[in-house]
């Protein structure tokens, strides 16, 4: 199903279900207001007629003892028209449609009725009774009013007992009404909610996945493939993700391949030029002039580069691979620092850049791979060198206590956090003066292949981006970080944090110890 037939169906599902509650719900209010109706109708008429015939029962009091005392034939007749009338009342009261209580009333009523009618009968309406027979009469006629008021009473209160009864079981019915509303309503909702957040999901699940995978696939993780299942469109998504993916693995692993091979049949004619250049720089095929030593020098120069870019393809390839190889021991940082300063004093004099040392005059001692310790030092001071403008200096600096003077702007390899940061690590900074690095370009200086953006650098570096993307993977693997920040004026500096080898400071003696400098260079 499409993309939005699960929207309109999962929706229209639950407007139905919603829609069908509140028709139900309507109609059984409805109902119960019809019913209410009626039965109020009926017990309203029954009040009625049993007031009407109360009033009826008044006149028949009143006449019958009119005629009792004037014998009047005219009191007589009205008499007779008002026990017509009053059967007629009695017999529209039991026509209606009455509760059992009141029904029973209605058929005492009608019992007293009959026993009156039948004294009645018995009374010559045409002639006065005997003087004898009279007040015997009257008394019987007047006790079966008393006894018919008395039954009407009960009629009545029977009626009312009966809409009051109503009225209260119609509060309960509607109570139970409501509840059980509010209950389905409720239900309902939820049953909704459940059909909305299940097509939700089958929609949101799939795009997570995609989300996933496409950030996999930003950090260089060409293996992951989505679920594809279905017709819908995010499942031709799916399958056009992994297809994509796929078609980037094999080109990420054919640049790899390229990079390799290239790299290292190159190297080997390129090491056989080097020498070439330099047995003709000693003479040794004979004499040069000056003009012919210069372009020597020049072509060797570029050798060393070509060389130089590589070997650090050669060891991208490596690390790739997980073919990297290290060996640990523990070295005197100090003296690595050495090491490496020193066979950049020529290049520190070609371009009049002091190289200043600060470390402490009693070394520090680190669990490293020395080649690659001093290949990240190398790259470090090469690219400082790089940028330094002319009568300037690059600091080396080393802190025992690895704590920096100042926090970094950025740090590469972030799961080495700065708070994870303890006494038992040692910092290493190299300071420049030049240009510094551009803010939105200090998250990139990592990057492989990155190059930084600035007018006239590209041309200054000559390299293809690699050093410090290397230079991160090497500390890392030394469970280190590197850091970057701006320089003090103007520059940047390098900071590599490393684990200090165990038992460096003694108990009791200060971990910063007597600090040496030294300066090479102009």
């Amino acid at each position: 199903m499409r993309v939005a037939g699960r929207i309109a169906t999962g929706s229209g599902v639950a407007l139905t279900i919603l829609m069908v509650i509140l028709a139900w719900d309507v109609a059984l209010v409805d109902q119960l207001a019809e019913v209410n109706q009626s039965l109020s109708a009926v017990n309203y008429q029954a009040s009625a007629s049993a007031l009407d015939q109360a009033r009826l029962l008044n006149q028949i009091d009143e006449f019958t003892r009119k005629y009792h005392v004037t014998g009047d034939p005219a009191y007589g007749q009205r008499l007779a028209q008002l026990r017509l009338d009053y059967a007629a009342q009695l017999a529209d009261l039991r026509s209606l449609d009455l509760a059992s209580s009141v029904r029973a009333r209605v058929g005492e009523l009608d019992r007293e009725w009959n026993s009156y009618w039948r004294l009645l009968a018995d009374f010559d309406t045409s002639s006065r009774l005997a003087a004898a027979g009279q007040e015997d009469q009257q008394t019987a006629q007047l006790e079966g009013l008393a006894r018919l008021r008395t039954q009407l009473t009960r009629v009545t209160d029977a009626a009312q007992m009966r809409v009051l009864d109503q009225a209260l079981r119609s509060v309960e019915v509607s109570g139970r009404v409501r509840e059980r509303s509010w209950s389905i309503a409720a239900s309902a909702l939820l049953l909704s909610l459940l059909i909305l957040w299940l097509t939700i999901r089958s929609i949101n699940r799939p795009l997570t996945q995609l989300t996933k995978g496409t950030r996999a696939v930003a950090d260089g993780e060409f293996s992951v493939q989505l679920e594809a299942r279905g017709r819908d469109e995010l499942s031709r998504l799916a399958s056009s993700f992994n297809f994509m993916v796929r078609r980037l693995g094999e080109a990420e692993r054919a640049k790899k391949d390229f990079l390799s091979h290239v790299s290292h049949e190159l190297k080997t004619p390129l090491a056989s030029m080097y020498e070439t250049n330099e047995l003709l720089l000693e003479e040794i095929a004979g004499p040069l002039n000056e003009k012919q030593k210069r372009f020597l020098t020049l072509n060797l120069d570029s050798g060393r580069r070509l060389s130089a870019m590589i070997s650090k393809l050669l060891d991208l390839s490596r690390m790739e691979a997980g073919a990297m190889e290290y060996e640990f021991r523990r070295y005197d940082l100090v003296e690595l620092l050495s090491t490496v300063v020193a066979g950049f004093e020529a290049r520190g004099q070609d371009h009049e850049v002091r190289l200043v040392m600060q470390a402490p005059a009693t070394g520090v001692e680190v669990d490293c791979d020395y080649d690659r310790m001093i290949q990240v030092i190398q790259n470090l001071l090469d690219n400082a060198l790089k940028f330094a403008p002319r009568r300037s200096a690059i600091e080396l600096r080393v802190y025992p206590d690895g704590q920096p003077t100042v926090q970094p702007d950025w740090v590469d390899h972030t799961q080495s956090a700065i708070g994870q940061m303890s006494t038992e690590r040692v910092l290493l900074e190299v300071a420049d003066s030049g240009p510094g690095i551009p803010q939105d370009q200090k998250p990139l200086i990592f990057r492989r292949f990155h190059q930084i953006s600035q007018s006239g650098r590209e041309q200054v570096t000559g390299g293809v981006g690699l050093g410090l993307a290397i230079c991160g993977e090497i500390v890392e693997a030394h469970q280190g970080w590197m850091g970057l920040r701006d320089n003090e004026g103007t520059g940047s500096v390098f900071m590599v944090s490393l684990p200090a080898a165990e038992a460096v400071v003694a108990e009791g003696e200060s971990s910063s110890g007597e600090l040496r400098e030294q300066t090479v260079g102009i």
